[in-house]
């Protein structure tokens, strides 16, 4: 498995949210939380490209290598995007911050860490869960005329 392909993908698939966050910003619409469902889409479609590459790159494809590469990507682009967020929440905009509180309730004062978990938490919930999701488009199937030419029919006649 190549880490360059996951590098590469991650970044982009980095730089894609942030674009995203501020194209959205730039209409006002950054308070509208629904709005989030789109970075699953960015990030889905790069860890499908993540995962293609290592597919192709591999004589005999390892269902785990595609998996690992698909979350590593996926957490790295978290990553960055969640460093984004908490600059631009916090030092950039923080009338953003304020406006977003207002629709979280939680128990205490650390309403800034709970901003930035919540961002962390779903970016890492989509990479677990997307791999799991492209990974069966890449399985070989054991039901090939070659496997069952050379299996024993149950019922002899």
């Amino acid at each position: 498995m190549k880490t360059t392909h996951t590098i590469k993908y991650s970044l982009l698939m980095g730089i894609g949210l942030i674009v995203y966050f501020l194209i959205i910003n730039s209409f006002g619409l950054a308070a509208q939380s629904y709005l989030s469902f789109f970075n699953a889409i960015i990030v889905g479609v790069g860890i499908f490209f993540v995962i293609r590459d290592v597919y192709r790159n591999q004589s005999q494809f390892k269902y785990m290598d595609g998996f690992v590469a698909g979350v590593t990507s996926g957490f790295i682009a978290t990553l960055i995007f969640t460093v984004f967020m908490a600059i631009y929440l916090f030092e950039i905009n923080p009338e953003l911050a304020q406006e977003l509180k207002t629709q979280i309730t939680t128990a205490g004062n650390g309403i800034e860490f709970a901003l930035i978990l919540f961002i962390f938490l779903s970016g890492f919930a989509t990479s677990i869960v997307t791999p799991l999701v492209i990974l069966p488009l890449y399985k070989r199937s054991w039901n090939t005329s070659e496997v069952r030419n050379k299996q024993k029919p149950l019922i002899q006649r």
